[in-house]
């Protein structure tokens, strides 16, 4: 039985801005998790790139819809930090 790990990737721009916003809220992932009707796990794994589930973009504008933020600046701020 092989023993899966899961690797840390480089953090993204936009697992980094993610992060940011968070923080700049003032929420903690357990309670933007909460908010968003996520897991802090959901969350954890998206600011920091450790999941090996594809990311959900639906996932993603429920994190942004919580912290007050549409996609679009979302994908701008993206752009300005690549």
């Amino acid at each position: 039985m092989k023993n899966k790990t899961r690797k840390q990737r480089k953090q993204t721009p936009w697992g980094k801005i993610l992060k940011e916003l968070r923080a700049e809220s003032g929420f903690s992932q357990r309670e933007l998790a909460r908010r968003s009707d996520l897991t802090q796990r959901t969350v954890s794994e998206y600011e920091n790139m450790t999941s090996s589930r594809e990311l959900s973009i639906y996932k993603i504008e429920r994190i942004l819809d919580t912290l007050g933020y549409e996609i679009d600046f979302f994908l701008k701020q993206e752009k300005k930090n690549v």
